[in-house]
């Protein structure tokens, strides 16, 4: 199947420093995909690239079928919508925010009025429609700017860091507008996080970058270690791995693939080891409960499953995984 966008080795640096290095990278259309990564790890340089604003300094961008060029970028930049970190408004109002938006896509005013109304709307903010855009606050422009960016319909929705200068209740909307985007909409959704959980929870593929590199981990359940024989020591406990890992640094395990039990699972799972409930917390939907053993461990579970389980604070419980669930890099 054909990405909605394929990268073919891309590097990006900043003086002397590369940010950016990816031989390949393909991210399919009609899904929700996050980028996580710890800070610096370059996902607001790749979503600059995604959003055709950033040109990469070696290697080509294909976007929905054609190669990125000077010739067509400006085309296809008006078939993405862009909500930047921080973002930026023009002088005057919200509604004069949302005009230009409009405007740079052909859309008449006087047709631009009920978008508007809609879009503000969505995200609780239609009384804002008159407020000067330099008066809003961290949490409201946030909101005013993706409403700018979808007003004009794009095949593609960026996101860098949405949750950022959100309170609880507009962190919660915007969770609920990413769970939905897919059934509203049909359309193409990449979103940063450096909430790796959250990322997880929410989106479908997820992609995780390290120091500019895509790795093959959710980079949760993360530990560092060396190899013995089949198994990894953390330093704390032995974790069994598959036959076909020589040697590694680090392994991860995904949340999604532990399993817990109040007792030992009498099964092919080699890896089991008893530990005590700290935290039981509510993440997009989902419950992620963590475990103290030797080491600490994260589970997402569903609601049913929490409620099967009985689980509470301060219980001991097991955290069962199989060792083909690992990732090892």
């Amino acid at each position: 199947m054909k990405g909605i966008y394929e990268l073919h080795d891309i590097r990006f640096a900043y003086g002397d420093k590369t940010v950016l290095s990816l031989p390949e990278l393909w991210i399919h259309g009609q899904h929700v995909t996050a980028l996580i990564g710890p800070n610096g790890c370059g996902k607001s340089t790749l979503l600059n690239l995604l959003s055709l604003t950033l040109t990469p300094q070696q290697g080509d961008i294909v976007f929905m079928g054609e190669k990125v060029s000077g010739k067509n970028r400006r085309n296809l930049i008006r078939k993405i919508g862009y909500l930047p970190q921080n973002p930026f408004m023009f002088r005057g109002t919200v509604r004069d925010n949302l005009l230009l938006a409009l405007k740079f896509h052909g859309v008449k005013p006087s047709q631009g009025r009920q978008k508007i109304d809609t879009a503000l709307a969505q995200f609780g903010i239609g009384h804002l429609t008159n407020h000067q855009a330099n008066s809003l606050s961290g949490g409201e422009l946030q909101k005013t700017a993706l409403a700018r960016a979808l007003i004009t319909e794009p095949d593609v929705l960026l996101m860098d860091e949405p949750f950022n200068f959100l309170d609880n209740s507009s962190n919660q909307l915007m969770e609920q507008f990413i769970s939905g985007f897919l059934d509203q909409a049909q359309q193409t959704l990449i979103f940063s996080t450096h909430n790796r959980l959250q990322g997880l929870a929410l989106a479908g593929p997820v992609i995780s970058l390290v120091q500019g590199t895509q790795v093959d981990s959710p980079l949760i359940n993360l530990f560092g270690g060396t190899t013995q024989g089949n198994s990894f020591d953390t330093g704390k406990l032995l974790i069994r791995l598959p036959g076909d890992v020589c040697d590694c640094r680090h392994i991860s395990i995904d949340p999604h693939e532990i399993v817990l039990s109040r007792t030992p699972l009498i099964s092919s799972i080699r890896n089991q080891f008893s530990g005590r409930i700290t935290s039981i917390s509510e993440e997009a939907g989902k419950v992620c409960v963590e475990v103290r053993s030797d080491e600490k461990f994260l589970a997402l579970i569903t609601h049913e499953a929490l409620q099967d389980l009985n689980l509470r604070l301060g219980e001991t419980i097991w955290v069962n995984f199989k060792s083909n669930s690992i990732v090892a890099f």
